[in-house]
């Protein structure tokens, strides 16, 4: 970029670090939710509350069904088509 550019862009900085920001944000957002170690997480947390009797067999189904559609999502590289919704 020069100089010239750098001056006449330089009102848009603020915007720039804004969407920056929400980028960042959103990538951490998908890692945290989607990535495949996510998922393989909160699959054993689910299994050791069905283990302690935290959650009943059709309840822990249930969440196995979501993370297993995430897991698939995951391998695939991108986000489930539904997350928590009923499939018709």
């Amino acid at each position: 970029m020069g100089l010239i550019t750098g001056l006449l862009t330089l009102p848009l900085a603020p915007v720039r670090g804004v969407t920056w920001i929400a980028e960042a944000l959103a990538k951490e957002a998908y890692e945290q939710s989607f990535s495949e170690a996510a998922v393989r997480r909160q699959l054993a947390a689910a299994q050791l509350d069905l283990e302690a009797g935290r959650l009943s067999e059709d309840q822990f189904e249930l969440i196995e069904d979501e993370l297993i559609d995430r897991l698939v999502a995951a391998r695939r590289g991108g986000a489930p088509d539904r997350v928590g919704g009923d499939s018709d």
